[in-house]
């Protein structure tokens, strides 16, 4: 996860968030989850890496929809991570993960969500 940027106006300032982000074009949700995840962390997820996903009313817009995915990743992909956005990043244990006030609470019922189905 990564700690978002604390800038007066910014959504979820000051929280610990999953790579994200808005589809460009035509792009697939799967598509758009590799490249925001090139982009903030630096890494490039392979398409068979996913999972899971879920379709969710966007934490923004509840009007709007948005794609929860997971995704499986080698601890040699975790040394590559290269933040590009926010303040830092981290890795959760499940306990803490839950237990953290700073990560947006959206983002645990979602993750509760594929624990609870996977």
């Amino acid at each position: 996860m990564h700690l978002r940027d604390n800038k007066p106006g910014l959504f979820n300032a000051n929280r610990w968030d999953f790579p994200g982000g808005g589809r460009e074009g035509t792009e697939t949700p799967p598509e758009c989850a590799i490249r925001e995840t090139e982009e903030e962390f630096g890494i490039v997820l392979k398409p068979e890496a996913f999972v899971w996903e879920k379709l969710y009313p966007a934490q923004k817009d509840p009007n709007q929809k948005a794609y929860f995915m997971v995704a499986k990743m080698s601890l040699l992909g975790i040394k590559g991570i290269h933040l590009t956005e926010g303040q830092a990043w981290q890795l959760f244990d499940i306990k803490n993960f839950f237990e953290d006030e700073a990560v947006i609470d959206a983002l645990k019922n979602r993750f509760r969500d594929y624990l609870e189905n996977e």
